[in-house]
């Protein structure tokens, strides 16, 4: 797994903020940010494009990050909200909070699945996806950029849990490990297809015929009393 520390974003200080300068900036094409800790606050401005090219080049995982700022002085963060305009797609506002080396930090990380359920491939089940991201408790030098889940053996009905995922040296897992992460069900067209052979089972069994029994005829028995 590789670790997210070296990724740095250079930042503009500034002095001034309010909701006027939030939109000034913005039309400048730069996202307000604030970065804070327990006895730091700073303010902000950050390059949209490379903010974004950023995020593309992460695959969209950017957590833990390097700030830069213009006068040379760089801060490890986290970055903690991202506040965007869903309508026009515009990223309104960037909250990145104080990481210390050497402690430890709580954060949530990505989580893919990787192979093919055989639950989905052989017997037309679906998964029921319960967690897309998995809080783990590590130091920042040992943050994955994500986790990757195996569910080639995931049969119909089964599920895996946060027990099942990988084992990352220096990295806990906080949820309840008995939690479920990954489930496969079976579909509505897979208890339909199963309900028709029960039925085409039924209509097929064998119904009795009388065309070739053979029924005692009554001159015969009158015949053979004389």
């Amino acid at each position: 797994m590789s670790n997210i520390t070296e990724t740095i974003l250079k930042v503009d200080s500034r002095e001034k903020h309010g909701t006027s300068l939030s939109k000034k900036l913005r039309s400048q094409g730069r996202i307000p940010a604030v970065f804070y800790g327990k006895d730091i606050l700073k303010h902000y401005s950050v390059d949209d494009s490379k903010f974004r090219a950023l995020m593309r080049s992460s695959g969209g995982t950017l957590s833990l990050i390097e700030l830069e700022e213009d006068s040379g002085d760089k801060e490890l963060a986290l970055l903690k909200d991202i506040q965007i305009d869903s309508v026009k797609d515009n990223i309104l506002h960037l909250d990145f909070v104080q990481v210390t080396r050497g402690q430890t930090l709580e954060t949530k990380i990505p989580l893919e699945l990787v192979g093919e359920s055989i639950g989905v491939k052989s017997m037309g089940g679906i998964l029921e996806f319960h967690q897309s991201e998995i809080l783990v408790r590590c130091r920042p030098s040992q943050l994955p950029k994500g986790l990757e889940l195996d569910i080639s053996g995931l049969d119909l009905g089964d599920s895996l849990q946060i027990r099942d995922l990988p084992v990352i040296e220096g990295v806990e897992y906080v949820a309840d490990p008995e939690g479920n992460v990954v489930t496969c069900v079976s579909s509505a067209s897979g208890r339909a297809g199963a309900e028709d052979e029960a039925d085409e089972g039924t209509s097929e069994e064998p119904s009795t015929e009388d065309d070739d029994s053979v029924t005692p005829d009554s001159d015969s028995n009158d015949e053979g009393s004389e």
